[in-house]
């Protein structure tokens, strides 16, 4: 019998779901009988009850159902699953506690991105590619053998709908809901010939924003274009191109208030900050940090270092992406084998500015490139189930940054590749109808580098007036610029005085001295602007192989027992932050237990898993402080982290018309081993110790650096030469980001039969544990629990072509904090899940 290839293999007999997790298209037309869906994600096709893996998986109905139109509502679908929108293109991953902030052109994530079986290296390119979807795929651990690069955590498939032979059909859905939501979308497919067809999608998207200010809004486009044609018998070829943008302002966050230096206390030495939270009618939900009432507290009450100048001038966010791509899946029957490659090529063009507490303004330029492809062989000889691959990536991100600060701004000017080269290999022997043994290896060899030109600018106070602390009113914040030109351009030179101190070099026309900073008692008038040029030049790669070993035992002919352990790697890489540009590969051991079953002649589906990781070394990206003491967002290595728990999912039909489904997950996911230095930007050796102590909560301990390294305090040396004072930080102990350590769902699916209409109505719940958002874990940064649902009613004629949707998300409007930020001035916000939103959607078959 000829081999079905595995894309064709999804579009005949992928079905969707009837619950939160797994089911059938049909069954949510008819009846909710618990059905199969197949996926792929082993690289074949097979039930999702007989993969041996931790996996969740959605249709492109269920996740209509769900509201989930891009990434972000991913988090509905899976448990362990966190998506996390950020300013301007920035979304991050994190599945039981694993992921990284990517809000630069040179980070990677921690979850791999698939899209049509195509890694997407940068994770800004993944919010607009939900457009006619067969299904999403969660894979939850590290996909060392069949993924690789970037899936220490795990990986995400996103898999669209394919062109259909014979058929000339379409569909066509317009959708409407609160806060001047507007959608549309058209699919059509048709047949080019008795041996090929062509399949056309394209969506559009519109929202207001969800914060008073405006911001959070939506203005998405997408199109996809696909051609197949079966050549011959033995060739398939399908090819695929895709187009989309983003627009608007994008996400808001909400001002939270600030930490404000208090008294210095030498019997406790301690963090010496006091939050001050947002007076009453700033701190409504949804207000937004550019409400006017909001930037003119923060303007009379916050002051920003080193210039004391106060917080003004927030600029307003604007985003314009776009993303574009092409990709092929050829297959070809040897007889022996099927041989299957998936070249593709993508670009995305990023042009977006945000901000938040940590910046007046972010700008990023970026445009990324890569090449990928991927050959795979797959067959059996024997007892033996066998694929061999090979892959290829390459990468190159060129862009133009800059992060202002209010009082500091940081340009660069950055040119990043990537070149990652994978052989591997998976064999499963089928020791008897029951029994099967699974052997897996990938040896994957990475090189990179980077190259860029940055300067780090500063407005310094040199007035000195009574009390500790110089205070510049009459010097401006840094003004908005996106190379360090354009900034300057905007400066008076007469409020920075040409004056170089005694014993420094002098300054550069206009402007003053050159990464000068006064000493004591050399105070003048006014202020000096502080300009430092650097350079960074590095490059470098790893090495690894990663392996899988894997038992699965087929208990009853609908119980499956399995067991697997799995080793993970993620390259290191480079942050252009002075003394930070390096971080180390991550590695991970991963365990699992798992069952999948069904009960009561197939009316009841129970699965379980229980799993146990093991980290060295874990990358985390954060807002942090370079070796000379400015802010730089830059990546950091963990030293031991440990995640265990377990999780239970269930659906059951209780009758003919009722479903009912949900989960749980338990999770202890915690930061074993993990301390860090940073910079005390009081006075070496004037200051007393501990006068100026990190905001944070972990626990702070002063020191004095001598180069890399880290020496116990000593009075005597504090302010002598080669020495500088910092802090010890260990937040030893603590729980991981994003990492509940309680997440349940339940939900109900009824039909009713009506005349000639039969109405599905569904209510899922959702509740998640208190956790932490901030990487400082800050007194305001943990995330509450909460209780969320969602209600939906669709209606379906008997005889008809079309339907009708109405969908209530977040039904009970909570309030959910989804990430944290606490930049220049100790100005801290939080961006919030979306609000309340309903609407209706209409579709129609032609």
């Amino acid at each position: 019998m000829r081999r079905i290839p595995s894309y064709l293999s999804k579009s005949a007999l992928a079905v969707a779901i009837t619950a939160g997790l797994t089911g059938n298209v049909q069954a949510e037309e008819s009846s909710p009988a618990l059905e199969e869906i197949v996926v792929t994600a082993q690289r074949k096709s097979e039930s999702l009850q007989n993969a041996a893996i931790a996996i969740n998986a959605a249709s492109g109905k269920q996740l209509e159902r769900l509201g989930v139109v891009n990434a972000e509502g991913l988090n509905k679908i899976a448990p362990a699953l966190a998506v996390l929108s950020g300013g301007g293109a920035n979304t991050a991953y994190f599945v039981r506690g694993v992921g990284n902030f990517t809000n630069n052109g040179y980070t990677n994530p921690a979850i791999a991105f698939n899209i049509d079986g195509v890694y997407i290296g940068r994770p800004s390119s993944t919010i607009s590619s939900f457009l006619d979807l067969n299904r999403v795929e969660v894979l939850k651990g590290p996909q060392g053998t069949l993924y690789g690069r970037n899936s220490t955590g795990g990986a995400i498939n996103v898999i669209p709908n394919t062109p259909m032979l014979g058929e000339s059909n379409g569909n066509i859905k317009i959708g409407a809901g609160n806060y001047g939501a507007f959608d549309a979308t058209l699919v059509t497919n048709f047949a080019v010939s008795e041996n090929s067809a062509a399949r056309l999608a394209a969506t559009i998207s519109e929202r207001d924003g969800y914060f008073d200010d405006g911001t959070g809004d939506a203005d998405d486009m997408a199109i996809r274009a696909q051609y197949y044609t079966e050549v011959n018998e033995k060739l398939l070829v399908r090819v695929a191109a895709d187009y989309s943008t983003q627009q608007g302002a994008g996400a808001g966050v909400q001002y939270n208030g600030y930490y404000a230096f208090s008294a210095f206390n030498s019997d406790l030495p301690i963090a010496n900050w006091d939050f001050v939270a947002a007076p009453d009618g700033l701190n409504d939900d949804f207000t937004g940090l550019h409400a006017p009432a909001v930037l003119n507290y923060v303007a009379e009450n916050v002051a920003g270092a080193p210039a004391h100048s106060p917080f003004v001038g927030y600029i307003y966010p604007t985003r314009d992406d776009s993303y574009k791509g092409v990709n092929a899946e050829i297959n070809y029957d040897l007889d022996w084998a099927e041989l299957t490659i998936v070249p593709a090529y993508r670009v995305s063009e990023l042009n977006n500015q945000f901000n938040g507490p940590p910046f007046k303004a972010a700008i990023n330029q970026d445009k990324a490139e890569q090449t990928s492809v991927e050959a795979r062989l797959a067959g059996s000889a024997g007892n033996v189930d066998w694929i061999f691959g090979a892959y290829y990536f390459d990468e190159n991100v060129k862009g133009q940054n800059s992060f202002n600060q209010f009082s500091t701004v940081s340009h660069n000017d950055f040119d990043s590749n990537v070149e990652s080269t994978a052989i591997f290999a998976r064999g499963t022997y089928n020791v008897s109808d029951q029994l099967r043994l699974v052997a897996g290896v990938r040896y994957t060899d990475e090189t990179r580098s980077i190259e860029s030109e940055q300067s780090a600018t500063a407005a310094v106070c040199l007035e000195h007036p009574e009390g500790r602390a110089p205070f510049c009113p009459q010097i401006p914040t840094l003004p908005v610029g996106l190379t360090l030109a354009d900034t300057l351009s905007q400066l008076d030179p007469s409020l920075f005085p040409l004056r170089p101190l005694v014993g420094t070099p002098s300054g550069v026309y206009p402007f003053g001295p050159i990464n000068v900073f006064a000493s004591a008692g050399q105070f003048g008038p006014g202020a000096i602007l502080s300009i430092t040029p650097s350079s960074t030049s590095e490059s470098g790669g790893d090495s690894e192989t990663t392996y899988r070993a894997a038992i699965e035992y087929d208990v009853a002919p609908e119980s499956l027992l399995y067991a697997s352990f799995e080793t993970g790697f993620r390259a290191g890489g480079f942050n252009l932050a002075t003394g930070r540009e390096v971080y180390e590969p991550e590695y991970i051991d991963a365990f699992t237990l798992g069952s999948k079953n069904r009960f009561m002649d197939g009316r009841l589906q129970l699965n379980a898993e229980l799993f146990s990781w093991v980290y060295e070394n874990q990358q985390l990206a954060a807002l942090g402080t370079d070796i000379n003491g400015a802010n730089a967002f830059y990546t950091r290595n963990v030293g031991e982290s440990s995640i265990k728990g377990a999780e239970v999912d269930f659906q059951f039909a209780a009758t003919d018309s009722t479903l009912l489904r949900g989960s749980i997950q338990l999770l202890d996911a915690t930061y074993d081993n993990y301390t860090y230095t940073q910079v005390d930007l009081s006075d070496d050796g004037i200051d007393p110790p501990n006068f100026l102590t990190p905001v944070n909560g972990c626990v702070n301990t002063q020191v004095l650096l001598q180069g890399d390294a880290v020496v116990a305090y000593n009075p005597a040396l504090d302010g002598a030469q080669g020495y500088d004072r910092g802090f010890t930080v260990d937040c030893s102990g603590k729980d991981a980001l994003n990492a509940p350590d309680l997440t349940a769902t339940l939900g109900i699916q009824q039909m009713f039969e009506i005349g000639g209409y039969t109405i599905i109505g569904n209510l899922d719940a959702r509740y998640r544990g208190e956790r932490e958002l901030g990487f400082g874990y800050q007194a305001d940064a943990r995330s509450d629990s909460d209780l969320t649902a969602d209600l939906a009613f669709t209606l379906i004629p008997s005889s008809g072509n079309w339907s009708l949707n109405a969908y209530f998300l977040n039904l009970t409007n909570e309030t959910i904090a989804s990430t944290y930020q606490l930049g220049a001035g100790n100005v801290a916000a939080s961006a919030y899940e979306p609000p309340r939103t309903y609407g209706l959607r209409f579709s129609y078959d032609f």
